[in-house]
């Protein structure tokens, strides 16, 4: 099995352990969070409001987290080199806090991890490589890969559609636009705008700072620019923005692209079936946002809404930018083992 070190437990921390606990291929031997209340971070891991209960018991003993049989030790360091990884015997170090200064303290990391996957998308400074799980992770590179960005949760998605179009009609150009649920640093009240990258920093776009139940709030995306990452072949074809909206989970793309000669739907959905089958899935029934919840796909290309126009394609991507997410960043580090074993 694959050991595994989460470092940080939010949102995505927590995702990716309740899949390692279904998963054969991993084991979770050390968890890191600056939450200093081991009781409460059980609690967190049993109970949790989007995902519901888990089945596992789940308890603490000392400075151990124990899921059924399972024991996983806990710390509470706010730096992520606090922690000797190495003794814990961990091959693989998933950075999900999100902070900044733990990328710069990962490289001290070389001599104890196989690798440092980070769960967003960096200035490419940062890190080493940028992979997507069936897009680019063919460029991993051993020697000089050490610590991998794992993307976001929309490029995960929006990457590989994009991908399978373009190998079969060059976009010219598109426009995207993401529906996004809240975020943990947002708001229930209206309130100063908080920084997840550097906590306790506060940053200058005001509505981001509004009572996010309740309201759609407009903003700018990171999702284009952390595709360029993977497609540099698409970089600077498209418009993008994105729309916080008042749900817990379930992302959606609204996407447009212009294409190098007329697509046809069938041609798309035989490639998809036979390229894409286990990353993009296919939706043709009357569902919302809710009946994605949980999906493990990188998203769901919703045929219901698919619109040719000449060389004009629209259509609508689902995803959960949680627990779909996390299902990628967890196969790509399959993918990196495997090729480290050959």
């Amino acid at each position: 099995m694959i050991k595994i070190g989460i470092n940080g437990l939010g949102r995505i921390g927590r995702a990716i352990l309740r899949q390692t606990l279904q998963s054969k291929s991993f084991d979770v031997v050390a968890i890191n969070d600056i939450n200093p209340d081991i009781n409460n971070i059980a609690y967190l891991i049993k109970y949790d409001s989007t995902y519901g209960k888990l089945k596992q018991e789940v308890s603490v003993n000392r400075n151990k987290i124990i899921i059924k049989k399972k024991r996983i030790k806990y710390f509470s360091e706010n730096k992520i080199n606090l922690i000797n990884w190495k003794k814990l015997k961990v091959d693989y170090l998933i950075d999900s806090s999100g902070v900044t200064k733990n990328l710069y303290l990962s490289k001290k990391l070389k001599k104890q991890v196989k690798h440092v996957i980070v769960t967003n998308s960096p200035n490419s400074k940062l890190v080493d490589n940028t992979m997507i799980y069936g897009v680019n992770d063919q460029t991993y590179l051993k020697s000089r890969d050490f610590i991998i960005s794992s993307s976001i949760c929309d490029a995960t998605a929006i990457a590989p559609v994009l991908k399978a179009i373009n190998e079969l009609y060059i976009i010219n150009n598109g426009f995207v636009t993401t529906l996004h649920p809240w975020l943990g640093y947002q708001n229930l009240l209206d309130g100063p705008s908080k920084s997840y990258a550097v906590p306790g920093k506060m940053i200058d776009n005001y509505a981001l700072g509004r009572a996010s139940p309740n309201i759609l709030i407009p903003k700018n995306t990171s999702a284009i620019e952390a595709t360029y990452k993977v497609l540099p072949n698409l970089k600077n074809k498209f418009i993008s923005n994105s729309f916080r909206i008042p749900t817990s989970i379930v992302s959606s793309a609204d996407i447009v692209l212009n294409l190098a000669k007329k697509p046809k739907l069938n041609e798309l959905i035989k490639k998809i079936k036979k390229d894409y089958s286990n990353i993009i899935s296919l939706n043709h029934k009357a569902l919302v946002s809710s009946d994605f919840i949980k999906t493990n796909f990188s998203c769901a290309l919703d045929l219901r809404f698919f619109q040719i126009k000449n060389n004009y394609i629209k259509f609508v991507l689902w995803y959960d930018n949680e627990w779909g997410y996390s299902s990628k960043v967890l196969d790509l580090i399959k993918k990196i083992n495997l090729k480290n074993k050959n």
